[in-house]
C-alpha cells in the first residue's frame, strides 16, 4: 500500500510538472491563438515501445527500429491538416552516434542480408535527417535510435527535436517526440547458466555447451536440443553452428514483414506458446522478460490500465490477454490487437483499424490526441508530457479547442458527437 500510495504521488508530482512547463521555459512553441500562419506540430512513435537485442553476435529478434509518425496542423477557423509547402527535419537529444553502443552493424550483413554504414537503420534513415510525406502525414522509419546518449547515459526515453520550416520562412516550430526504445530483455531468469533453462543440455565440451555464462547461446543450445540435428524432434540443423541467428529467418515475424518458413510457427506463437507450457515461465509477469522492470513499457496513467495500478493490465490479461491470450494459435502477431472499444464503449471505438492506424476528428490520427500506444496520456513520463503540457498547459489528452480551433466552440467532444445517442 505504502508503494502504491508513493507512485501516486509520484505521478501527480509529474502532472503538475508538466502543467508547470510553459511557465518555466524549455524552448518550444505553445499554440499562439489568432495567426492564420499558425500551425501545430504534434508526433508520436507508432508502437509506444520498441524492444532490441542488448548484443547481436547470437542472436537477433528485432534490430534497432523506431517510426516517428507527425501530423501538422493549421490553425483557424476550421483548422485543416497541412501536408505541402513544409518541411520536417528530426533529430534525437544527445544521440547523434551510434559507436560503441551496440554491435549491431558488426553483424547486419550476416543477419540481414544488406550492408550499412554506421549509424544507418535499415530503411537508410540515420538518427537525424528529414521525414517524408506519407499520405496524411509524415514519417521517418526505421530510426536506429539506441537507450543510450553521447554520453552512454542509459536512458529507454530518448527525445526526438522535430522542427517544422515553412515556404513562408520565420521561426520553425518545434515539437519534442519520445522515441521509447529499450534493451532490456530479459532472458536470463531461466536461460543464466545454472537456472532450468540450461538443465537439459547434453555435454558438448566443442560447441560450448558446458560452462558458458552467455544466456543468447544458452538459448541456442536449448533450441538445438529440441529442434537440431540430433534433437528431440530433429527439424533442423543446429543453431549453434549458425550464429549469429536472427529468429525471423525461420519464424515468421509481422514486425519484421519476414514469412518465415512454411510449416513453422510464427516467432510469437513459438515463444509465447512454448513459455505458456513452463512452469518456471508460468511465476514470470510480462516485465521478467519484455522491458522492464526499470523500462516499465506500460507508462500510462489511465486508472486501470498501468502505472497506477498494483499489476499493470498487461500482466492481469486485461488487454492482451497473458501469455495464455498472445500464446492463441488463431491470434494474428502485431495485427490482433486490443480494442479502445473493449475498455470503453463504442463511443472510442476504432472499427477495423488498429489504434496506431486509426483516425478520428478532423482527419487527426488517434494517437495525435491521446500519444503513443501504451504511453497514453497522461503518462508517469515526464518526456511524453511535454507535448500536451505546451500545447494546452496540462498533460492529459489534446481536448482544449483552441489548441487547433481559432473560434470558440461550445458542445459535445468529438467522442460523444460521434455517437450522440450513446451517454
Amino acid at each position: 500500500m505504502k508503494q502504491r500510495t508513493l507512485k501516486m504521488l509520484l505521478f501527480l508530482f509529474g502532472i503538475i510538472l508538466a502543467s508547470l512547463v510553459p511557465m518555466i521555459g524549455g524552448g518550444l512553441q505553445a499554440a499562439q491563438p489568432n495567426k492564420s500562419d499558425d500551425y501545430v506540430v504534434i508526433g508520436w512513435n507508432d508502437l509506444g515501445m520498441h524492444c532490441i537485442s542488448p548484443s547481436y553476435k547470437e542472436v537477433a529478434i528485432l534490430p534497432p527500429f523506431n517510426n516517428l509518425w507527425v501530423q501538422v496542423i493549421q490553425r483557424g477557423n476550421p483548422p485543416k491538416v497541412v501536408t505541402s509547402g513544409i518541411t520536417l527535419e528530426y533529430s534525437i537529444a544527445n544521440n547523434t552516434k551510434t559507436a560503441g553502443k551496440t554491435d549491431f552493424w558488426q553483424y547486419v550483413q550476416q543477419l540481414f542480408g544488406v550492408s550499412l554504414p554506421e549509424g544507418t537503420g535499415l530503411t537508410g534513415n540515420g538518427l537525424s535527417g528529414t521525414m517524408k510525406l506519407a499520405g496524411d502525414h509524415f514519417e521517418a522509419t526505421g530510426i536506429p535510435a539506441l537507450p543510450y546518449d553521447d554520453n552512454m547515459n542509459w536512458n529507454p526515453y530518448q527525445t526526438a527535436i522535430v522542427k517544422l520550416k515553412t515556404a513562408s520562412g520565420g521561426s520553425p516550430r518545434k515539437t519534442e517526440v519520445v522515441l521509447p526504445v529499450s534493451d532490456e530483455i530479459n532472458c536470463g531468469q531461466c536461460h543464466a547458466q545454472g537456472m532450468d533453462g540450461t538443465v537439459n543440455l547434453p555435454v558438448d565440451p566443442a560447441n560450448g555447451a558446458t560452462g558458458t555464462t552467455d544466456v543468447d547461446l544458452n538459448i541456442l543450445m536449448v533450441h538445438d536440443y529440441y529442434n537440431g540435428l540430433n534433437g528431440v524432434s530433429s527439424t533442423g540443423q543446429n543453431l549453434v553452428t549458425m550464429r549469429p541467428v536472427l529468429c525471423a529467418s525461420c519464424h515468421s515475424s509481422n514486425a519484421l514483414g519476414a514469412p518465415g518458413k512454411p510449416g513453422v510457427k510464427s516467432l510469437s506463437l513459438a515463444m509465447h506458446g512454448w513459455h505458456n507450457g513452463v512452469d518456471r515461465a508460468m511465476d514470470a509477469t510480462c516485465y521478467s522478460c519484455h522491458p522492464g522492470q526499470l523500462t516499465q513499457c506500460l507508462r500510462t496513467g489511465i486508472g486501470g490500465m498501468g502505472y497506477l495500478g498494483d499489476v499493470p493490465s498487461c500482466q492481469t490479461g486485461a488487454c492482451h490477454g497473458g501469455i495464455a491470450g498472445v500464446a492463441d494459435p488463431g491470434r494474428n502477431p502485431w495485427l490482433s490487437e486490443p480494442t479502445c472499444e473493449q475498455c470503453h464503449g463504442i463511443n472510442y471505438t476504432t472499427g477495423a483499424d488498429l489504434y496506431r492506424h486509426a483516425k478520428g476528428h478532423g482527419g487527426l490520427y488517434c494517437s495525435a490526441c491521446h500519444n503513443s500506444p501504451h504511453a497514453w496520456w497522461p503518462s508517469k513520463q515526464w518526456a511524453d508530457n511535454v507535448q500536451p503540457a505546451k500545447l494546452q498547459h496540462n498533460a492529459m489528452p489534446i481536448g482544449d479547442c483552441s489548441v487547433c480551433h481559432t473560434n470558440k466552440l461550445t458542445g459535445n467532444n468529438p467522442h460523444t458527437t460521434i455517437y450522440p445517442a450513446v451517454k
